[in-house]
């Protein structure tokens, strides 16, 4: 048994879709595919993922990707923009978060733009 989500690929993302600055696919995965499964599947790189969204609930921000383990239900709407892409502006104002983005971002403090890699950092 499968499951089939539709994903928006924004800005330099999108040509993993076909497209040239916007594509959006239909994309067919097992049953208790997660976030990680779909990445992986559409081989997007992790340096380059930005905002992402599930349902129009933010899952994760560049360099704080927590939304990995998330499972995906048949019908869900995925974005992912590319990190160069800004802040969606629909979503600037009392943008709904995933619980355990909450969480992150309780440990790391304030929403920022990026975040660095504790061991390393690097952005």
């Amino acid at each position: 048994m499968s499951i089939q989500v539709n994903v928006s690929l924004y800005g330099s993302l999108s040509r993993l879709g076909g497209g040239r600055h916007v594509a959006q696919i239909d994309v067919e995965l097992e049953k208790d595919a997660r976030v990680q499964d779909l990445l992986a599947h559409l081989a997007v790189p992790e340096q380059e993922r930005g905002y992402l969204f599930v349902n129009a609930v933010l899952y994760g921000v560049p360099g704080l990707p927590v939304g990995g383990e998330e499972r995906l239900h048949d019908g869900d709407h995925i974005g992912i923009f590319s990190v160069d892409r800004v802040w969606p502006y629909q979503y600037r104002d009392g943008v709904r978060m995933s619980e355990s983005l909450k969480k992150a971002l309780g440990e790391h403090g304030a929403m920022h733009h990026t975040y660095r890699n504790a061991e390393s950092q690097e952005p």
